[in-house]
């Protein structure tokens, strides 16, 4: 018998059945209890509690009065979960205002507590919230100061957990201000809010799509009651998105007169990318510039100091402080110092000649937003700065804006081996009626000036100081600007006339007939001194003096350019040092440098 029991055991399709019996049993009566436990807990815990307080726990958050409409849904599989519909917070000031909708509510909860009765709510989760910030015409915001924010309740007792960890999905915030009739709306608010207790540490990642862009912000604070009760306290937040980059990191507060000190970085990869941004449409006027700042800031009574500034324009980087006030019964202005590696001004002419819009009505409009309502004292200096031609090193100078009156002032900088200072006063009637230019040059090699602006055929070189007076009654950077009026002096001491020789003119004058410059450009002639006076107005100059005095003899010139047509009207003499009793006399026409010479003898004889 023993024998049998053994091998009927010993069989594998016995064992098989008995281990599959074995498992099916254990796994039955699991689900058993699955349904029995989801089937049976929604009649132990009534509905009727959670809808209550979710409502006062809304209530404490905001400040305002909570109504749920929808009925609850609750869930207990896999996690116990309850989800609100239809919620609402209006203002209790007796004349209701709706402050936020909110399409679901979802939370989780501990099954212990329902069962005694109070939900103790956490994770909760905020489903298309629209929130509502208004401000009125008399300043007063529409929703009010929370308990748990007031001055006598500074803090929760330990273990309150009025916020917990608060999730946002597809969120929206109306901001509205009536004082300047401003509306705007952010959509699609999505992330988190961690708030374990009041006296915690406050953790919040937002983001958000903004003029087509997603905007990503963040906050840090160790004591957030603090923060909101308009006090000092450390906190550190960013904004992050494609067109702009901003972070702080330091003591602030969010009183009715905001206060910060701390690190601010602010940086762009484009100048036209931002303005677009914030205009909503291309702006392709503006260089295309990345632009990055570095700075510790410090607020006050409408005041703002950005100190060890470490500022980043295009290639161009600079280092200083700036000081901006914006007093409420005065003039805003800004003063400090900045000190530049570079500086490209020629790097703005795009901005000014590629806009479409009248030069003019552009200057007329930079007038009324800028130099008429800001004063500025700023000093700078940089290693090297271009305007135009000119290419300037160790330049030392200050901008000044005053109540319409503007001007930059060059006090020292190296230009073609010698000094050169100067001044540009913008006029007062405003940019469109252009200003006055001042420019001083000493001891400088006048032959690197005369290569800079490209000037060709005989020019005098060698060292020596120009004067130069301008002024115009159009904006400088238009084509009009050249009708610029106005007086040039030159003078130069052992220096050269490139590409005339003396001798070769004098034989061609002597012969008596026309001939063209270039036919004595072979040589040059040397000069002890040289001085010239010219006046300018209305596109044409008026060469008042040009004498050259060297040892092989002297020249002298004088007549009107018109500049614009590049055209000559000239009347001059040459006297031989060789021959001093006779002097040359001759007329020049034609266009420079193809200058055509007619000797005095020529012009005097009848056909």
């Amino acid at each position: 018998m023993t024998r049998k029991i053994l091998h009927m055991l010993g069989r594998p399709r016995l064992w098989s059945r008995l281990r599959r019996r074995h498992f099916l049993w254990p796994a039955a009566i699991g689900i058993a209890l699955a349904v029995g436990y989801n089937a049976a807990l929604p009649l132990v815990i009534s509905t009727t509690d959670v809808r209550p307080t979710m409502e006062r726990m809304l209530d404490a958050w905001s400040g305002g009065k909570s109504r749920i409409t929808g009925e609850p849904d609750i869930r207990f599989w896999p996690n116990p979960t309850l989800t609100l519909y239809g919620a609402t917070i209006e203002t209790t000031d007796g004349t209701p205002r709706t402050l936020a909708r909110i399409g679901s509510i979802t939370a989780a909860f501990s099954l212990l507590s329902a069962l005694r009765g109070e939900p103790a709510l956490e994770d909760i989760r905020l489903i298309e919230p629209v929130v509502t910030l208004e401000r009125g015409a008399d300043g007063t915001l529409n929703w009010e100061r929370p308990r748990w924010l007031a001055p006598r309740e500074p803090a929760a007792a330990n273990g309150d957990t009025p916020f917990g960890d608060i999730t946002i999905e597809n969120g929206r915030l109306q901001v509205f201000d009536r004082t300047t009739n401003y509306a705007r709306e952010f959509p699609g608010i999505s992330g988190t809010v961690k708030w374990p207790a009041f006296a915690g540490r406050l953790n919040a990642q937002l983001s958000s799509v903004i003029g087509g862009q997603t905007v990503s912000w963040s906050l840090a604070c160790d004591e957030p009651l603090t923060l909101l009760a308009g006090r000092n306290t450390t906190l550190k937040t960013s904004l992050t998105s494609a067109p702009l980059n901003f972070s702080f990191d330091g003591v602030g507060n969010l009183s009715m007169k905001p206060f910060a000190s701390g690190r601010l970085q602010v940086s762009t990869a484009s100048l036209p990318a931002l303005a677009a941004w914030f205009e909503g449409a291309s702006h392709e006027g503006l260089p295309e510039s990345s632009f990055n700042l570095n700075a510790n800031v410090t607020t006050g009574d409408a005041t703002l100091k950005l100190d060890d500034l470490h500022l980043s324009l295009g290639g161009a980087n600079a280092t200083g402080v700036l000081d901006v006030a914006i007093p409420a019964d005065d003039t805003p202005r800004v003063e400090g110092t900045l000190a530049f590696d570079k500086i490209d001004l020629n790097g703005l002419q795009p901005l000014f000649v590629e806009l479409p819009v009248d030069p003019e009505e552009l200057a007329r409009h930079m007038t009324d937003a800028f130099a008429r309502t800001w004063r500025v004292d700023v000093r700078l200096s940089t290693q090297e700065a271009a305007i135009g031609p000119l290419r300037l090193t160790d330049v030392a100078a200050g901008v000044m804006v005053d109540h319409g009156r503007a001007s930059l002032d060059i006090g020292d900088s190296t230009y073609a081996n010698g000094r050169l200072s100067g001044r540009l006063v913008l006029s007062e009637a405003g940019l469109a009626r252009g200003g006055k230019l001042a420019l001083v040059l000493k001891d400088a090699d006048l032959a690197a000036a005369a290569a800079d602006f490209g000037f060709a055929g005989p020019v005098p070189t060698g060292r020596g100081s120009v004067n130069l007076d301008l002024a115009t009654d159009h904006p400088f950077w238009t084509p009009q600007a050249a009708d610029a009026s106005g007086r040039l002096t030159l003078s130069l001491a052992n220096g050269k006339l490139s590409e005339f020789d003396a001798n070769a003119f004098s034989d061609l004058v002597r012969k008596g007939e026309f001939f063209s410059l270039s036919q004595a450009s072979s040589g040059t002639f040397d000069f002890q001194r040289a001085d010239i006076e010219a006046r300018f107005s209305n596109g044409s100059a008026r060469l008042n003096r040009a004498t050259f005095t060297g040892p092989s003899g002297s020249l002298s010139i004088n007549g009107v350019i018109p500049y614009r047509t590049g055209s000559l009207a000239l009347a001059g003499t040459f006297t031989d040092a060789n021959n001093a009793a006779q002097r040359l006399r001759f007329f020049v026409g034609g266009s420079w440098p193809n200058a055509v010479i007619s000797p005095l003898s020529v012009l005097g004889e009848p056909n």
